[in-house]
């Protein structure tokens, strides 16, 4: 059973946009006809697409990053959704079985035209607010495998989705970043980081010496009033006291210093891969990481784990191209080791027609 939706989000849709993505959901009618006991909800919206967009980053009243778009978004971004829910026995009735809500397996395949989120997104939130040309980083999950001439993205090991990015032969849609670029940048990052800290950890308010003292002078009078009958465990316990006793400046004062420590030792880190990628000529290779700014080694080298940080590609859009032509398509879903998905994924991943979709872009 099919339920068409309508467009519930979005501007009004045009009949261009229908007609694709009608085609979209003809496509999946193709490979997947009759699903034999779930039920098949589809769903299709449209919008604004912010592909290739530059963005200024501010801080708001609150004191929290944000953003504003620079420039007037070209076109049109789509949405075609099918989303598979298991049919449910009747509670009272062992010969009847209802469709639908509730029981959604969890499983779903999902087109994208006009964007690269997913396989290739752009930013990381609106709290990492590094840009290149004021277009936001973002990473472009690792590739498991290539079927049929496309390549089978994953966000990472164990993930149930999978990726695969249609878009324009001849041009990629996203630009990688540079080691030079990324080294660069982690310099700067860590060290505004830890200059915040430090700067925090210098304003932090103490108490006055006064005050203090006569809480030294109090914490050693009642050691002698419950230890005084024993001079041996008197000492003890005054030796152990005052062998750790640090005022509040001095405990800040330490606390500053070992966090300029980690600071030298972090940046040393990023320094030495630059003079290391220097020196091994590879400063305009792809920066290729585990985790954006935090890994350790600075850079991945096996491909299944390692994610390329790219910028999404402004000259990739044509703008003498209507604004309902789609110009790159992201296809995905679910994909787990149990039969409700496993099925689904394998359907999907050995009849789905990716080179229609490259046709749609393509003519």
């Amino acid at each position: 059973m099919k339920h068409p939706s309508s467009f519930d989000r979005g501007s009004a849709p045009s009949a261009e946009v229908i007609k694709r993505i009608d085609e979209l959901h003809n496509m999946m009618l193709k490979i997947y006809p009759e699903p034999t006991g779930i039920d098949a909800v589809w769903h299709r919206s449209v919008g604004v697409s912010y592909f290739g967009t530059k963005r200024r980053y501010y801080f708001n009243r609150d004191n929290v990053a944000t953003f504003e778009y620079l420039d007037k978004p070209h076109f049109s971004q789509y949405y075609y959704s099918c989303l598979f829910f298991a049919f449910r026995c009747d509670a009272y009735d062992k010969n009847k079985m209802w469709p639908g809500y509730p029981g959604e397996t969890g499983t779903h395949i999902n087109i994208t035209a006009n964007t690269i989120d997913g396989s290739a997104g752009a930013g990381g939130g609106p709290d990492d607010t590094w840009t290149i040309n004021g277009l936001p980083v973002g990473i472009r999950s690792p590739v498991l495998k290539t079927i049929r001439g496309y390549e089978l993205q994953y966000p990472e090991p164990g993930s149930n989705t999978r990726y695969v990015l249609v878009h324009r032969k001849g041009i990629l849609p996203y630009i990688p970043v540079s080691r030079k670029q990324y080294l660069d940048y982690c310099i700067i990052y860590h060290t505004k980081l830890y200059d915040e800290m430090i700067r925090a950890q210098e304003q932090m308010p103490v108490r006055t010496l006064e005050e203090q003292e006569k809480e030294k002078k109090a914490k050693l009078a009642k050691f002698e009033k419950d230890f005084g009958k024993d001079p041996k465990r008197l000492k003890s316990a005054v030796d152990y006291y005052l062998s750790g006793y640090q005022t509040d400046q001095e405990q800040r004062d330490e606390r500053v210093n070992k966090t300029k420590q980690v600071k030298k030792e972090e940046l040393k880190k990023f320094t030495d891969e630059l003079e290391k990628t220097t020196t091994e000529g590879l400063l305009d290779s792809p920066a290729v990481v585990l985790v954006k700014y935090y890994s350790s080694p600075v850079f991945e080298t096996d491909p299944l784990k390692g994610h390329m940080l790219v910028t999404e590609n402004p000259e990739y859009i044509r703008k003498d191209l209507p604004k309902h032509v789609p110009q790159v398509f992201v296809v995905w879903w679910t994909a787990q080791d149990w039969a409700q998905q496993k099925e689904i994924g394998r359907i999907i991943e050995q009849d789905f027609p990716f080179e229609k979709l490259q046709a749609m872009i393509d003519k």
